[in-house]
């Protein structure tokens, strides 16, 4: 029987004591063995150290200081838990929630599959109630395509944060994120990533993003000013104008056609499920 390999989750939190709780209970709740938390809070004032000291002897490490932004605050988390940081890490968002059985199939699906080095689960929405919505992808997402930045979220969708987990080795060999990056670093984490490892698509909804108003994330326009920075400029003129496309054709179902058309072209489609 295969070893379940150690899990670190860091969850960068500032200010969101309306959410917090919930999405420290969805990591501690999943009853994983092999868990390393750390909670990484920037100063809160609104009553989330509180919530998070309520919680303390269950986690790994928590602080409460001034940090850099989002960025700064999850790679002091990974580098608080060094050296035994963990095989598989991932980052939660403080507004985020990881569904039940989550951390239980990814450490499974690790340990039986030395060959994958990332994966990611099917989306999952919240509302500020905590309503789930769940939504299946049938299509994979191709490695030569995310190095390329086209998954930026129109056209051919996001790759979730949320609900995405890879090897520490895979973290250390591009670098972790870039701290300069404030909104877009997963975009451009995933695009590092696919550069050594193809991503594969579990058929299980592993995490849920949840929408609420005070979202950074609605900054959209900051967002793909960064995902701009972060591309190449020879691979910036192809990704970009295939967003403003679909933003005029508002097509719902561009992201199917187009991966279609894509797995002919590249000829490499992901496996939906390990």
């Amino acid at each position: 029987m295969n070893t379940l390999p150690t899990i670190t989750v860091v969850t960068p939190s500032y200010n969101q004591a309306a959410y917090l709780e919930a999405s420290l209970r969805s990591v501690l709740d999943q009853n994983y063995p092999a868990l390393r938390y750390i909670v990484m809070d920037g100063g809160s004032t609104d009553g989330s150290v509180d919530i998070i000291r309520h919680y303390a002897d269950k986690l790994t490490h928590w602080v409460s200081q001034p940090d850099a932004g989002q960025s700064d605050a999850i790679l002091k988390g990974f580098e608080t838990a060094s050296p035994a940081s963990g095989d598989i890490l991932t980052w939660l968002n403080s507004d985020d929630v990881l569904l039940p059985g989550a951390l239980h199939t990814v450490g499974k699906i690790f340990a039986r599959y030395p060959h994958i080095h990332w994966l990611t689960g099917q989306p999952a929405n919240m509302d500020v109630e905590g309503h789930l919505r769940l939504t299946s992808l049938k299509v994979g997402r191709f490695r030569s395509l995310i190095q390329r930045g086209w998954y930026h979220g129109r056209g051919l969708g996001f790759i979730r944060q949320e609900g995405t987990f890879w090897r520490r080795s895979l973290w250390q060999q591009v670098g972790g994120l870039n701290p300069a990056l404030h909104y877009a670093m997963d975009f451009d984490l995933w695009r590092r990533f696919a550069a050594y490892a193809q991503l594969v698509t579990v058929d299980q909804h592993l995490a849920a993003f949840r929408s609420q108003p005070d979202q950074k994330t609605s900054e959209i326009d900051r967002y793909y000013h960064e995902a701009g920075i972060a591309l190449p400029a020879a691979t910036r003129i192809l990704a970009l104008p295939l967003r403003a496309l679909f933003t005029w054709a508002g097509w719902p179902l561009a992201p199917r056609i187009v991966n279609g058309v894509a797995y002919r072209i590249h000829g490499e489609q992901t496996p939906s499920s390990a």
